[in-house]
């Protein structure tokens, strides 16, 4: 039987069939130390015997075949704050991952707070609008989760536990119970677990995501992480351009005649200029 492993926790490891129904496992042979949450095996009589390649594998935790990012924030407790969402988007870009812009709490969003969300939109990302507390905007995000495995991630205090307790598929586990097993923090979660969603999907909050260190990314990469500026690189009069300072630079143009946000490229800026120091 083919299997999704939900877990691993205290030297066992539960596997989901294809029904979702859970079973307690233990494996057999060298894999014990390849093997994650999220990757697909090959279970016989509650033993796993064989581990199917996989497509992805993020680290810290280690987490298998994830496809899609929820980057959880809030409009307000905590208030927004565009370089950290600018900075989790660099790091699921150059991941090759697909990141799923999700804002909470708009519940307590003043009047006209959508604008700041715009140059987000026209570069092509996917935004989602919601209040977990009034349960708003929730179904719109579940259609977009169905038969992908997803991870949350984002800081401390905007609503990502709530969220899951929503999303998870009521017939596969109460709310109750799930609010019980995610009452712990983020900062105190151990391990990470996949529940399910609607339409064979996979969800799960990811303790220790990312550490937010770019350091990893060469400056010269970072551009190939600004979807909207894609189409203006090979525009540019130099091969090298940098698009912070030589003359004759498409992005910058771009920039000048609104096709590229301010605030988006001052953000490319001060990234830049970050990878450069380190």
């Amino acid at each position: 039987m083919k299997g999704f492993v939900t877990k691993a926790i205290g030297g066992f490891f539960y596997v989901a069939d294809e029904k979702e129904n859970i079973y307690r496992t233990t494996i057999r042979g060298r894999i014990r130390d390849t093997v994650y949450p999220g990757d697909y095996v090959e279970l016989k009589d509650e033993v796993i015997e064989k581990l199917y390649p996989r497509k992805s594998l993020l680290y810290r935790p280690a987490i298998a075949n994830v496809d899609q990012v929820l980057i959880v924030l809030s409009v307000a407790n905590p208030e927004f704050d565009r370089r950290l969402l600018d900075r989790f988007l660099i790091i699921v870009e150059k991941a090759e991952l697909n990141p799923l812009i999700v804002i909470n709490k708009i519940d307590l969003a003043e009047e006209g707070f959508y604008e700041q969300f715009k140059d987000y939109q026209a570069a092509g990302y996917q935004l989602y609008f919601l209040s977990v507390k009034e349960k708003k905007g929730i179904e719109d995000l579940k259609r977009d989760l169905g038969e992908h495995i997803n991870v949350l991630t984002g800081p401390s205090g905007v609503g990502k536990s709530s969220l899951i307790n929503e999303l998870v598929a009521e017939e596969k586990m109460k709310v109750g119970e799930v609010s019980k097993r995610l009452k712990r923090g983020v900062h105190t979660t151990r391990h990470v677990e996949f529940l399910a969603v609607e339409n064979r999907g996979w969800v799960a909050d990811t303790p220790g995501f990312t550490s937010l260190e770019i350091k990893h990314i060469q400056p010269e990469e970072l551009t190939y992480f600004y979807p909207e500026f894609l189409p203006f690189l090979d525009k540019c009069k130099f091969r090298t351009c940098s698009h912070t300072h030589e003359p004759n630079c498409a992005v910058k143009a771009a920039v000048n005649d609104s096709l590229i946000s301010v605030d988006r490229y001052d953000s490319y800026r001060n990234f830049y200029n970050e990878l450069q120091e380190n």
